[in-house]
């Protein structure tokens, strides 16, 4: 009897454990580790609730990438913990078009990408904002065709590079992590316009969501603030042609 309420408990921890990295990852629902659940009915204290992650502002991008949730959350310690419905959630318009080139920039992640970069001319070939639950680390003012704001992030993606031989030709050398993925603006038509990965919202919806940020950081200088980014929709493959396609 006791190996197999051993055997329980550590299945709750490991169970815990698996889905603590995911707490708040969905929006309009909190909830606590496993372990919590072994004391049914027993209230989270105030230092419990103080170590519950998750951010004041939180964002999340639908899958079609075409609208930016922003959920803006009470400091109160139950309103982050999801008790309190947000003091203010509303929507804008985003997208995440990406320009076709093997010529942009290589932004390295990681020593192997450093390395790479270090032996010559390194370029890539955009990807989408990488998917995953990742910080707001920075809103920073900006007066080029990016802004008024660029609001950093630190998602990791992947992308193809290239390497430069002097002579005009782009030789591919292999799949690394780049970084630099970040919410901007662009001085092209919000309908035409392309990044590098980046997402672009309009002037006005960028100012208003970095005025939350700014604002959210200054009642709380602790704040932790995230973005939630889904797998984008896959479009169905087709059986057949359309009478068309012949």
């Amino acid at each position: 009897m006791r190996t197999k309420k051993a055997i329980f408990i550590a299945a709750c921890l490991l169970l815990g454990a698996v889905l603590q990295p995911f707490a708040f990852a969905v929006e309009g629902e909190a909830f606590v580790p496993v372990v919590r659940f072994l004391n049914l009915g027993e209230p989270l204290d105030h230092d419990e609730s103080a170590a519950v992650t998750g951010g004041d502002v939180r964002m999340s991008l639908n899958q079609d990438r075409t609208k930016l949730k922003v959920n803006v959350i009470d400091n109160e310690y139950e309103a982050r913990l999801g008790r309190i419905p947000p003091k203010e959630v509303f929507e804008i318009d985003v997208h995440n078009r990406v320009v076709d080139t093997q010529k942009a920039p290589f932004m390295t992640a990681d020593a192997a990408g450093r390395k790479l970069a270090s032996s010559g001319s390194v370029t890539s070939k955009p990807s989408q904002f990488p998917e995953g639950y990742w910080s707001i680390t920075a809103v920073t003012p900006r007066e080029d065709k990016y802004g008024p704001y660029m609001i950093s992030t630190n998602a990791v993606g992947k992308v193809e590079t290239y390497v430069n031989d002097g002579k005009g030709n782009y030789k591919a050398s292999g799949v690394y992590k780049d970084t630099g993925y970040a919410v901007h603006s662009n001085t092209n038509p919000f309908d035409a316009s392309k990044s590098y990965g980046c997402l672009i919202v309009k002037q006005d919806d960028l100012s208003r969501v970095a005025g939350v940020l700014k604002q959210d950081r200054e009642e709380n200088p602790k704040a932790v603030q995230k973005i939630l980014v889904r797998p984008p929709v896959k479009k169905p493959h087709k059986l057949f042609g359309n009478r068309g396609d012949m």
